[in-house]
C-alpha cells in the first residue's frame, strides 16, 4: 500500500493515534487530505533540536487545530 491508502485504512479503521506521512516526494496534501495529521519530508533533520522541534510539532499539531477550530465555532456563535 501507498502511504496514503495505509492511512485512509486505519482511519476507515477508527484509528485515532496521531499519524505523520513520511516523503522524499512532496506529497504532504495527499497525506493530510487522507487523514494524517502531519507531514515530515525525507531525509528528516538529525541533529537533536531540530529533529526534537519537528516531533513536538507533530505531536501537537492535533491540538493546535483543534484550538483553531474551537475559537472559529466561537466566533460564529457570536
Amino acid at each position: 500500500l501507498l502511504g496514503t491508502e495505509t492511512v485512509r485504512a486505519l482511519r476507515s479503521k477508527g484509528c485515532k493515534s496521531i499519524i505523520c506521512g513520511l516523503s522524499a516526494n512532496d506529497v504532504e496534501q495527499s497525506f493530510l487530505e487522507a487523514g494524517a495529521d502531519a507531514f515530515m519530508f525525507k531525509p528528516f533533520p538529525c541533529a537533536r533540536d531540530e529533529l526534537t522541534g519537528e516531533l513536538i510539532r507533530i505531536l501537537y499539531v492535533r491540538e493546535e487545530r483543534n484550538r483553531s477550530r474551537q475559537v472559529k465555532q466561537g466566533a460564529g456563535a457570536a
